[in-house]
């Protein structure tokens, strides 16, 4: 599906799009076609606000939760919930308001991948290779403080996001359901290496 103008959604034709588009993708996240109201009457409310986000791109693949393309300027939208789309929004926002903001924030986010990747492998061969243990401590340390280093700026966007998406939902219960989830999934990726490394140290 080619993505369309989010101004194309803040309209009961948009909404029709929508339920017809997510309304059936089995998810966690999908609040169901009933929901699409919802999710238009927060488009209108965002582009009211924020005029300059009639522009942003939104493309719907259903199945999918939801996330933000700054390459593309694109938001991904797969369940019909006001909250995630809130959430990535909220994405959208703040890394556009700034090109070295997104910048710094990708270039993070591409080491964080990298590390998330590496840290086992690079867990192990330490351990093989490097034999004084107060030595390997002191590097399996520094790569702690590395990893929370570059994980940290893509754990607070998460955080902002996710603040930005409660403020602007309607049922706050409902958007802590959907949101915390993600959230703490985030969290879990973020301290990945970390745990991996200080593992490291004690084994």
């Amino acid at each position: 599906m080619c993505p369309a103008s989010l101004q194309q959604f803040a309209s009961p034709a948009g909404a029709r799009q929508i339920a017809q588009r997510l309304g059936g993708a089995e998810s966690f996240y999908n609040s169901g076609p009933e929901a699409a109201d919802s999710v238009r009457d927060l488009i209108k409310t965002e582009i009211e606000k924020n005029p300059e986000l009639a522009s942003l791109r939104l493309l719907t693949q259903p199945g999918r939760a939801g996330a933000y393309y700054p390459q593309q300027d694109t938001v991904s939208l797969g369940v019909v919930n006001p909250a995630v789309l809130a959430h990535e929004l909220g994405h959208a926002k703040n890394l556009r308001k700034s090109k070295l903001y997104k910048r710094l924030l990708l270039a993070a986010n591409n080491v964080a991948r990298i590390n998330n990747v590496a840290a086992v492998p690079a867990m192990l061969t330490l351990r093989a290779l490097v034999s004084d243990r107060t030595v390997r401590d002191e590097i399996f340390n520094i790569l702690s403080g590395v990893s929370a280093a570059a994980a940290a700026p893509g754990l607070v966007e998460e955080l902002s996001a996710s603040i930005q998406a409660l403020k602007s939902s309607p049922d706050k219960l409902e958007a802590i359901k959907a949101l915390l989830p993600a959230f703490l999934t985030h969290a879990a990726v973020s301290a990945f290496p970390v745990g991996v490394y200080q593992l490291g140290r004690h084994l």
